[in-house]
Formats: structure tokens, sequence, C-alpha cells
């Protein structure tokens, strides 16, 4: 449209955070804050660059998943709007149940065409407790969508019990599970996977050498990511579709 602005192209961003029986007091209250924190650091980047709209969806999982945030809602929308998630009592951490809701909002039909590559968040404080290969055939479905399978998939343990071979089965090649060693550190995390859900969709953008700045398991180091010359820009072959 003459004199109109380039439409900005949707980035979905979706977070699935454990409410499993497990994280009751101390660490539901820290993640809720740091999911809160998160927020800010994401709307700075989206209003820094035009090129992007970001949309978030939550899904929290126990024994069950649940879509807390069931549709694609603007990042200052959800910030504006914010409803504090809650523990499930007795709620068991079955992710494969998770991962297939996922893949299921991630196909073709439930995407816009000119989506760029999703970025998946899973926030845990514990080991997945799924049936026998119920963790497996939920990640198989997840990894058997274009949009899951390229997609930036990032993992935050909350302990270091957390940290496990299904996280790193989870997450991207590219990109270390960070660790939080206690709660305190949660929210720590959460901003350095937002800080990487920016930096990884701007032009020229080298995932393994981002990721070689978040912080690595057992590190007290801040991420220090600077801020390339072509900051705020989207890669051209960062589309699903």
């Amino acid at each position: 449209m003459p004199g109109g602005g380039v439409a900005r192209r949707p980035l979905h961003f979706i977070v699935m955070a454990d409410c499993s029986g497990s994280m009751k007091g101390e660490k539901m209250q820290a993640l809720n804050y740091a999911l809160r924190s998160m927020l800010p650091h994401l709307m700075d980047w989206e209003r820094d660059q035009l090129q992007a709209q970001l949309l978030i969806r939550i899904l929290a999982f126990a024994s069950a998943p649940n879509w807390v945030v069931p549709d694609p809602v603007p990042v200052a929308d959800l910030s504006a709007q914010w409803r504090n998630l809650e523990y499930v009592p007795m709620g068991r951490t079955n992710m494969g149940p998770a991962f297939r809701s996922v893949a299921e909002v991630l196909t073709p039909d439930r995407l816009e065409r000119r989506a760029l590559r999703p970025a998946i968040l899973l926030v845990t404080d514990g080991l997945p407790t799924d049936p026998p290969g119920g963790f497996e055939q939920g990640l198989d479905a997840l990894l058997g969508t274009m949009a899951g399978r390229s997609g930036l998939r990032l993992a935050v343990a909350i302990g270091r019990d957390a940290s496990s071979e299904p996280l790193d089965r989870f997450r991207s090649p590219e990109v270390p599970v960070l660790v939080a060693d206690g709660v305190d550190e949660i929210a720590d995390r959460l901003v350095t996977a937002s800080i990487a859900v920016s930096r990884m969709s701007e032009v020229g953008a080298d995932r393994g050498a981002l990721a070689d700045q978040l912080i690595p398991a057992g590190s007290d180091r801040s991420p220090s990511f600077g801020l390339s010359p072509d900051h705020g820009l989207i890669r051209s072959d960062d589309t699903i579709l």
C-alpha cells in the first residue's frame, strides 16, 4: 500500500510452564515473577525493530496440559492483562501431552504463511513422569512439525536435578539448558531466554556464537549480548512456510 508501512511478520513464542505439585510455594511465586520480568525485555525488542510482531501463548502442564493463554497475544497486551499461574496439587510432570498440545498449534493450517520460525521455552523443576514412551511420543509429535523442528527450543531447569537428558533431547542443539540453581535465579534465566529469542531472530544471527554467550550450567555470569550492526532486523530465511 503506497505510503503504508510493511506489515510485521508474526513471531510466535510459546511458554511451556511446569505447574506440577513440586512447584508449590516459593518456586511458583518465583516463576510468575520471572515470567512477568521477561515481558518488558520482549516489549523493548519488539519496539526497537519493525519487521516482527511477537505473539505469546502460555501452556501450563502437570498431569495434563492446560492452555492458560490459548490464543496468540501481543506481548504488550499480555503484560497489561497478566494473571499468575497456579500449581496443580498432586500434579505430575507429564511432558509428552504438553509437547503434543504445542505441536497441534504449529501445523501449517494454524500458522500464517509469513510467520517466522517460532520459539518454544520449556521451564521445569523436575524429570518427566510420563508413562513409558509418553515423553518420546510427545516430543516426536512436536519435532514432526516443520515449525517445531526448525524453531528455537529453549529449556530452563529449576534446580540441577532438572537438567537432564530429556531436556537435552528437547532443546535446540546449539543452545544449552539454562540452569537456575535456586528460585532467586529463575528470573535471570528467563530474561536470558528472552534475549536469546530476540537476538536469534536478527539478520546474520549466528546461533552458535550467541549460545556461547548464554549462561552455562552452573555459572554465575550474566549474559552479555552486544548488539550487531543489523540489530532489530529479521532474517529473510527465518520464515517457516
